[in-house]
């Protein structure tokens, strides 16, 4: 049996007509060989609660603060207002976080929009197909040895949720006492992942890299700092953060060239550690950096992710299988999840 789940990040319907369009409900469905597998439907009171959470990101800045979720402008341009359940011309109505698990293949996604204009009943219908492959290429994990998964693509950690890290790791090691860091975990030093080689995923060459971001003490959870207080803290920093750009998020960093439209993304690693430049050309093994905490990171870690864009943000992940691992307590063998204890040979 093969279990999988499916996230629709986000869809959208625009209005370029000149009469309102009537939104009545909204079906979302899953396709095996042209027949519906599964259905979601959500009526008219549900597609309001939609175009409120909508008008309140569009208002708050989040579709320009976190444009690579929404492909920059792509999907929303800047002319198009998210609005409510009736759509006048150059409104939209943005859908966004469903979720779907199941067994077995399916191969389409196809949604319909149900409602009225000028006084007919009328319905828009689009499909997109379900791909379930995993990279074209082989990788081998980023690290040697035993490590700790902490977030993966399961769905109770944050990386599902953003389109260029659907399937990104944030790796970090665990100490006998069962913590990612003796004393109490205030200096970089203390964490057993920090300063470990990072190492080519894949052969490759290297087509972009920073070396000279610093790493933020401050960004850590304090000794004496509640999880309430803590929180509340990052994700004002980390709004700061994405503002600035870039670097400021992934600190430093190497992406890599693998061909077949793959790109590998090794981020928040020491400064100064970087041992790689664009243009290099780099093989399986290969020692490119140190495992740090530069960046949008909030404690010493390496991010991994692949993904189909030569752009570490501006791009969708690409699920990856690496060839010489072993999950801890995996009956069969399998992608790593959250939480998983990986060894790496």
């Amino acid at each position: 049996m093969t279990f999988q789940s499916l996230l629709l990040q986000n869809v959208a319907v625009i209005n370029h007509g000149s009469a309102p369009f009537k939104i009545e409900n909204i079906e979302i469905e899953l396709l095996r060989s042209n027949r519906a597998i599964e259905s979601r439907d959500m009526d008219r009171e549900a597609v309001q609660r939609i175009a409120d959470r909508g008008a309140k990101l569009q208002a708050a800045g989040i579709l320009q603060q976190v444009g690579f979720q929404f492909c920059g402008a792509d999907l929303i341009a800047p002319s198009i207002k998210l609005a409510g359940a009736t759509l006048a011309r150059d409104q939209a109505l943005l859908i966004v976080e469903q979720v779907f698990a199941f067994n077995g293949a399916r191969d389409t996604l196809r949604i319909r929009f149900h409602g009225h204009v000028d006084g007919h009943a009328t319905e828009f219908t689009d499909s997109i197909p379900i791909k379930s492959e995993f990279a074209k290429n082989k990788y081998n994990f980023p690290l040697r040895g035993v490590w700790y998964a902490g977030w993966g693509a399961s769905f109770h950690t944050g990386h599902r949720w953003a389109i260029p890290e659907e399937f990104a790791l944030d790796i970090a090691k665990i100490g006998e006492s069962g913590l990612s860091h003796k004393g109490d975990g205030a200096r970089f030093d203390d964490y057993y992942a920090y300063g470990a080689d990072v190492l080519a995923a894949a052969d490759g060459h290297v087509i972009s890299a920073a070396n000279d971001q610093p790493e933020d003490p401050s960004a850590m959870q304090r000794p004496n700092e509640t999880q309430e207080a803590y929180f509340a803290r990052l994700q004002k920093e980390q709004g700061e953060r994405l503002v600035k750009g870039l670097t400021a998020i992934t600190g430093n960093y190497v992406m890599i060239d693998h061909g077949k439209n793959e790109y590998s993304l090794y981020a928040h690693l020491q400064p100064d550690s970087v041992r790689v430049h664009v243009g290099d050309e780099v093989k399986v093994g290969d020692v490119i950096g140190k495992l740090g905490s530069s960046g949008n990171s909030t404690e010493p870690h390496l991010h991994f992710h692949v993904c189909d864009k030569p752009d570490p943000l501006m791009c969708a992940g690409v699920p990856v299988n690496f060839s010489n691992v072993t999950i801890q307590w995996a009956d069969l063998p399998r992608p790593i999840q959250s939480g998983d204890v990986v060894i790496a040979k």
